[in-house]
């Protein structure tokens, strides 16, 4: 059990970090980072990414019988306390944030829009080079920066396992400020999304930050980010203090660096 101290508590709201399955009386004061709706079953679940003050990120779930309750209170980029939910551990093999656990909402579950002038902003960045070498930990998903480079062209790739008779799908490459290259590859409605944003941008120098992206080894046992559906966000030149150090950054070439791979990379 971790123990309940000062520092866990700011306000009378709990800090994320501290939240775990042994105490069932929490109160946490967050903002509301991602929101989107999956497939279970017959039914459907509602998820989130939910970070504090001290920027500390977690998933919360929302049972399909509790949905139309709270839906109208959780929008993205609001700040919002939460009261009376329980709190589990993340079962499945990725994790959409370090946390282990996440929080559940139950039918006494408590939503209040709150005023916070807070402009922090969420963001996991991990450098290029980590990625490429392994040692990031690919069962956590993660945070990239870079200049669009590369595009190709937005294809539909066939497939008998999709109701729709195949999914669209888009490669393209993101370069950081040390001149490194990372593959991106882009499935379903965020590829045409990001395709269509792109090339309203394509005549100048694009930024993106891609949010909550997993990481995988592509046919050349190069690793690659990829999007989880539903809840990966891509940003093109956001009004953000790093999309102009990198606007202003003008590379003389555009050479790839010779990366070490380490393919098994754990926590």
């Amino acid at each position: 059990m971790i123990p309940f101290t000062s520092d866990s508590c700011d306000g009378g709201y709990f800090r994320i970090a501290s939240l775990n399955p042994n105490m069932g009386e929490w109160s946490v004061s967050v903002k509301i980072l991602n929101c989107w709706s999956v497939s279970r079953g017959t039914g459907r679940e509602l998820n989130m990414i939910l970070g504090d003050e001290h920027f500390t990120q977690i998933q919360a779930v929302v049972r399909d019988e509790l949905i139309d309750n709270y839906l109208s209170r959780l929008i993205i980029d609001e700040w919002v306390s939460i009261k009376n939910f329980d709190v589990s551990r993340v079962n499945s093999i990725l994790r959409l944030v370090p946390h282990r656990f996440k929080i559940v909402f139950r039918s006494d579950t408590l939503v209040q829009s709150i005023n916070m002038c807070s402009s922090r902003t969420y963001f996991n960045l991990t450098e290029f080079v980590s990625i490429l070498s392994g040692i990031v930990n690919p069962n956590i998903c993660v945070d990239v920066v870079g200049k669009i480079v590369n595009v190709r062209e937005l294809v539909f790739v066939p497939s008998v396992e999709h109701s729709q008779g195949g999914y669209f799908e888009l490669y393209f490459g993101l370069r950081d400020t040390e001149c490194i290259h990372l593959e991106c590859r882009l499935t379903g409605d965020l590829a045409v999304e990001f395709y269509d944003l792109w090339k309203q941008r394509s005549r100048n120098t694009v930024i993106c930050i891609i949010k909550f992206v997993k990481l995988e080894l592509s046919q050349e046992h190069r690793w690659r980010c990829t999007n989880v559906t539903g809840s990966t966000r891509i940003m093109l030149n956001p009004d953000l203090s790093i999309t102009d150090e990198m606007l202003c950054w003008n590379p003389e070439n555009d050479q790839v660096p010779i990366i070490t791979r380490k393919e098994n990379a754990m926590e």
